[in-house]
This record gives structure tokens, C-alpha cells and sequence, in this order.
């Protein structure tokens, strides 16, 4: 089997680490971005399989490859990369790789929970200024407080045992509330019960038609003027705007946003003038661990396509 990976894997830590997947087949590896749609489509047309970091395989592209069966997008928002249907219509298999980052993301949700509540990255950034200002950046204990996860996937139930861990009591909210979604002493609630009761509310959704605008003004509106709101998950399943007034207007504590509408921001980024604002990179995946883990499951799903069986996959039989 011709094993493609077309644009490179931003996951890949080490060229051993490519070592299972040799076992499977002859692997093609490019270490950059194909410059345009006709240079992907040169690297495609001989694969069988394709392990796809960012590039789009629209219709177009997966009708100039005529020996494709299999494609693993690496991470979890495939339906932007690859149209699935055309795919399906082809005989093509799509799998992906949920659950990679699941503890990166949730230790570095709780991460920017400190940072927000302690004031640490704005201490930091006062000092490099030269300034000595203790008495400015008086923050809260997170023993006692009530945490508010939106979202009980894998990441969530990861922030409800973290938040359990340092004496916090959790509240969440799920799509799918089952009793074993309420884990770690975490009781189930409705958004309108979660909001107000909240002392810091994390966002822990996919997004999709379904959840897009889900944290809505009437919500955010809701939360105790003391509370703080993180997003580690989407920026489209927030009201930003209605975030944003919230903020400047001191209702809403604090906020940390690694996810944002524009990537990368633009130069009048009205999140980062807001002083209390806590605002990274879309960084809360990136961890040494979660690549090789992306990786990983990326190589089993094909080495389940092989045995004939699904792992993880979009569009199944």
C-alpha cells in the first residue's frame, strides 16, 4: 500500500515514530504545504492511503485520485478538510483521530484558569515592564469555587476530575446528560441553572450547526459579576460580541480565549485590548503528548482499514 502524507504532520516529533506505519506500506512523506490545489493533487494521485494534516481534498481533488481507498485526517474537524460525501460516493474510507489532546487540552484549560484567577500572565507582563505592583493583582482561591463545564466529552470529564482534585465543585451541561457523564462528584444542570451558579464557566463543545452561538447573550448575561468565562474548545459556539460588551463593562470578571472567529487575529483585535482578558494562540492542543498520540491513533485506524474492520471512522459502511 502507497501511504501519502501530503503536506507534512505538524504531529510527527520524531521520523521513527513512522516506523508502524512502514510495516503497513510504502510511505510517501512531504515536509511542506503543496503551494496550490494542482501540486496536492500530483502528490495524491498515486496514494492509496492519505494521512491529511491541513490540506482540502474537495471533490475535485479526490476525483483526480483513482487508487485512493483511505484517508485519516489528523485531528478532528475533518468535514473542513474533506468532502465526506464525495468520498462516501468514491468508496473512500475517512477516519480521523478524536481524544488525542484530551488531557493536554484539559490541563491546559485548568492552566489558563490560574493564570486568569492568580492575575500570573499579567504580573508577568507588569514586571517585564519594570514595575513592582503586588498589591494590583489580588486573585481568588479555587478550593470552594463551583466550576461550570459546557461539554462532557473526553476533555470535560478530564476538567471535572482536575477541577475534583483542588477541592472545586462542578456543575455541567451536556447534549447527551446520561448518570455516567457525572463523574468525579460533577452534577448534571441545564445551562440556565449553570451559568448563574458558576464561579468560573469552561467551554468544552465541538462546533457544529448545533452548537454554533450556543453561549448566547442571554447566558452570559446570567453569570455573577465576580465569574470568569474560558473557551479552550470554539470561538463560533460563543457570542464574542456580546462577550466582549460583558467584559468592558465589568459584568463578566475575566476571560481566556485560545480560540478566536479570525485565525490569526487581526491587527484591531478588540479581545486583546480588553485589560481583563487572557488571550494565546489556539495552543491548548499543542503538547509533545498529544502529537505523538495523534499520530498514534492515526496509524491504528489504518491498521483497522486494513484488517477490515473501523476505527474512528466518518462515513462507515
Amino acid at each position: 500500500m502507497r501511504i501519502v502524507f501530503p503536506d507534512g504532520a505538524a504531529c510527527l516529533q520524531d521520523r521513527n515514530d513512522l516506523l508502524p506505519l512502514k510495516k503497513l506500506g510504502v510511505v510517501e512523506f512531504h515536509e511542506t504545504q503543496p503551494q496550490n490545489k494542482a501540486e496536492l493533487i500530483q502528490r495524491l494521485r498515486d496514494a492509496e492511503a492519505v494521512i491529511l494534516d491541513y490540506s482540502v481534498m474537495d471533490a475535485e481533488v479526490l476525483a483526480q485520485c483513482s487508487s485512493l481507498k483511505f484517508v485519516c485526517f489528523l485531528g478532528i474537524g475533518y468535514a473542513k478538510y474533506i468532502d465526506v460525501v464525495a468520498a462516501t460516493k468514491k468508496g473512500v474510507t475517512v477516519a480521523y483521530t478524536p481524544g488525542y489532546g484530551s488531557v493536554g487540552v484539559a490541563e491546559y484549560t485548568l492552566g489558563l484558569i490560574l493564570s486568569l484567577t492568580r492575575h500570573i500572565a499579567f504580573a508577568h507582563g507588569s514586571m517585564k515592564q519594570g514595575t513592582w505592583e503586588p498589591g494590583r493583582f489580588q486573585g481568588i482561591e479555587l478550593h470552594g469555587k463551583t466550576l461550570g463545564i459546557v461539554g462532557l466529552g473526553p476533555i470535560g470529564s478530564e476538567m471535572s476530575r482536575l477541577a475534583a482534585g483542588i477541592g472545586m465543585r462542578t456543575l455541567g451541561w451536556t447534549r447527551k446528560a446520561t448518570p455516567e457523564r457525572a463523574r468525579h462528584g460533577l452534577t448534571l444542570v441545564s445551562l440556565d441553572e449553570l451559568f448563574p451558579a458558576s464561579d468560573i464557566v469552561t467551554i468544552h463543545l465541538s462546533h457544529t450547526a448545533q452548537t454554533e452561538r450556543l453561549i448566547s447573550r442571554a447566558l452570559l448575561e446570567k453569570m455573577k459579576p465576580g465569574a470568569f468565562f474560558i473557551n479552550t474548545s470554539r470561538a463560533k459556539i460563543v457570542d464574542n460580541e456580546a462577550l466582549a460588551e460583558l467584559l468592558q463593562q465589568g459584568r463578566i470578571a475575566g476571560a481566556a480565549l485560545d480560540v478566536h472567529e479570525e485565525e490569526p487575529v487581526p491587527a484591531n483585535y478588540h479581545f486583546a485590548t480588553l485589560p481583563n482578558v487572557l488571550i494565546t494562540p489556539h495552543i491548548g492542543f499543542n503538547s509533545k503528548d498529544a502529537a505523538r498520540n495523534m499520530l498514534r491513533i492515526a496509524i491504528a485506524t489504518l491498521d483497522a482499514f486494513l484488517r477490515g474492520e473501523e476505527l474512528y471512522v466518518a462515513n462507515p459502511r
